[in-house]
Formats: C-alpha cells, sequence, structure tokens
C-alpha cells in the first residue's frame, strides 16, 4: 500500500497500490486516464459488460473477464468499489441515489452468473461518512442505515455498501475507512464543489 502523509492529492499522484491475488487495484488521482477504461457515470443501477468501444457507454458498474485491462470508476464523495474474483473483475460508482436503485444487487447478480461470489475479495475506497454527511427527512423513507444525532440525519455510505455486499454473499473485504469531506487531502464535491477526481481501478493479471 502507498499512502502520501501530507499535502493535498494531485492529479498524478498514486495513493493506493496493493495487489490482490490475480488482480491489482490502485486508486490515483483522475487526469482523464485513457489507459483505464470507464463509463459515463449517470448515478444509476446500471451494469456493463465489458466489450469493445464502451467508452461511450452510461452506466455505474463494469464488468470484465479480460485479463490486462483497466477499468475504473471516478468519486468525489460516492463509494468505488472493486470486486475481485479467480477470473472476474467488477468497479462499481455508488453514491446514494444509486445505492438506492440496487447497483450493490444489480452488479452482484451479474457476477453470480460467471462465478461464486464466495470466491470475491471487495475493495472499498474512501467517501462521504456519517460523521460529515447530513441527509434531509426524505432519507427516512429509504432503505438506508442512518445515523441520528442533535437532531439530524446522517448517512454512511461505506457502512451501507458493506451491509449490502455482506447480505449479497462478499464475505471478504477491504476497507479504506476515511472520510472523503474531512480528510481534506481527497477531492470532496459536498465539501468544495471541486471538478477533482479519484480514479480508482482495478485489472486482472
Amino acid at each position: 500500500m502507498h499512502k502520501k502523509d501530507v499535502g493535498k492529492v494531485k492529479k498524478t499522484d498514486l495513493i493506493f497500490s496493493l495487489r490482490f491475488g490475480r488482480a491489482k487495484v490502485g486508486i490515483v488521482g483522475w487526469q482523464g486516464d485513457k489507459e483505464v477504461i470507464t463509463l459515463k457515470q449517470v448515478h444509476s443501477s446500471r451494469v456493463v459488460l465489458l466489450d469493445m468501444g464502451l467508452e461511450e457507454h452510461e452506466g455505474d458498474a463494469l464488468i470484465t473477464q479480460r485479463k490486462g485491462i483497466k477499468i475504473g470508476v471516478r468519486t468525489a464523495d460516492c463509494v468505488p468499489i472493486v470486486l475481485v474474483g479467480n477470473s472476474t473483475l467488477g468497479v462499481v460508482h455508488a453514491g446514494w441515489r444509486g445505492i438506492r436503485e440496487g447497483i450493490v444487487e444489480n452488479t452482484l447478480g451479474v457476477l453470480r452468473e460467471l462465478e461464486s461470489l464466495g470466491g470475491f475479495l471487495a475493495f472499498i475506497g474512501p467517501s462521504a461518512k456519517a460523521c460529515c454527511y447530513e441527509v434531509g427527512e426524505e432519507f427516512k423513507e429509504y432503505p438506508f442505515v442512518l445515523h441520528y444525532r442533535s437532531g439530524r440525519h446522517y448517512m454512511d455510505t461505506q457502512e451501507e455498501v458493506i451491509r449490502r455486499l455482506k447480505k449479497g454473499g462478499v464475505r471478504r473485504l477491504f476497507l479504506w475507512k476515511s472520510c472523503t469531506v474531512c480528510n481534506l487531502r481527497l477531492p470532496s464535491y459536498r465539501r468544495e464543489k471541486t471538478k477533482d477526481r479519484l480514479l480508482t481501478f482495478g485489472e486482472l493479471l
């Protein structure tokens, strides 16, 4: 693992790198990286299987069984997830809208058709957490676990994703437990309306 101790993340920084069995996972400052395949993210529940010419496709989860191909998601408060199996790799962009619509469950449903979920490891990257992420009263109507203090509601998007991954059958988890809102090194749209993003990616080796 590589993490920088001081200073704000720059677009060229590698801030996390780890190898999980037959795959590697990394996080960098996003700079329109051409070598990493991403989707047009729209806060949906749509899962896309990798094929040629995918760069223009909309969706919030991307899955491949092809080796040597980097796939990734861009985030600045939403949860980045990388799911590593024996021969399958998935990446997920999970904001509250996508979580509500079932992006985690839909991704697991597609992965389950390709191989057993029992063999998967999930990496969960930094996102907005309950220490900072205040939400409105309407969130009580959604299927989320909320935190309540001082008359206000707060959501922990990492916690919600982990709950759904475990319910879906993923037991091996690797969590970078950091809040993007209060960690000033990380980009946060909620904190400062930034256009900067983290790019979380995976690659089958």
